[in-house]
This record gives structure tokens, sequence and C-alpha cells, in this order.
């Protein structure tokens, strides 16, 4: 004890002090400790919940994001699938188009080579049945006489094979 005088320390305050101090802190504990305490708690709480909140809604977020980025890809797939599908019915239809085209020119060919084919028998008809005329006239004045058309035209016939032939 004499030390603590020495140091100027009374011993009968630091007690009381020290009871005074203890008896404080029994009140604050009581009164105001709880509170801020509750306080402290409820703050972590809802913290704790908006956090939990925060990460179920990324969590949903990115869920919604691979959902939406999955039907952007069928939906691509699809145009894509429907753009070959067009093109592939396209390509069909230019085919089609281009073998009706092609059987139209080969039938109005033929039938051109036919009309040619007939208008030239038909040319030579009209020239045989000309020189036949021509020759059985010549003929006529030749020899003279009238020659029936019957003989001109195997007289003709005649000269026109020795010659050649014309048909």
């Amino acid at each position: 004890m004499e030390l603590l005088n020495a140091l100027g320390i009374n011993f009968k305050l630091l007690i009381i002090q020290g009871a005074g101090f203890l008896l404080l802190l029994f009140i604050l504990k009581k009164f105001l400790f709880g509170k801020i305490l509750g306080i402290i708690k409820a703050r972590t709480d809802e913290v704790k919940d908006t956090y939990e909140k925060t990460e179920k809604d990324r969590a949903d977020a990115e869920k919604l994001r691979i959902s939406y980025q999955t039907k952007l890809t069928e939906a691509n797939e699809e145009a894509d699938k429907k753009i070959q599908d067009a093109v592939r019915e396209a390509n069909e239809t230019s085919t089609g188009i281009i073998n009706s085209s092609n059987e139209k020119a080969a039938e109005i060919k033929a039938k051109a080579q036919q009309d040619i084919e007939y208008t030239r028998k038909q040319a030579l008809a009209n020239v045989r049945e000309q020189v036949v005329n021509l020759t059985a006239l010549a003929s006529a004045k030749l020899i003279g006489q009238s020659v029936s058309e019957e003989t001109a035209k195997k007289l003709v016939d005649e000269v026109i094979n020795e010659v050649g032939g014309l048909s």
C-alpha cells in the first residue's frame, strides 16, 4: 500500500471508482448495449438478406440469359433452315422453269423443222409441177403435138432421177 500511496493512488478511491465503473457497465449493458446489438444484428441480417437476394437475382438473371441465348440460337437455326428451304425451293423452281423452257424450245424447233420440211416439199412439188408444165409446153412445141400431162410427168420424173433428184 505504501507503494500506492507513494505513487499518489488512493486505494479507497480506486475501489469506489471500480464499483462505479462496473455499475455503469451494467446499466449500459442492460439499456444501451442490448439495443445497439439488436440494431447491429438487424443491420447484419438485412445486409445478409440483401446479399442473398442479390445472389439469387444474379443466378436468375444468368438462367434467363442462358435461356434467351438458347432461344436465340434456336431462332437463328430455324431462320437458317427456312432460308435454305427457300433457296432449295427457288433452285427447284428455276430448274423447272429452265426445263420447261428447254422443252418448249425443243417443241418450237421441232415444229419449225416440220414446217420447213413441209414448205420445202410443197416448194419441190410446185417446182416439179411447173417443170412438168414447162416441159410439156416445150415438148409440145418441139414435137409439134400435144403431150398428155401424164406422159409429161413421167418424162420429168425420169429426167429428175437422172440428174440427181430434187426430192
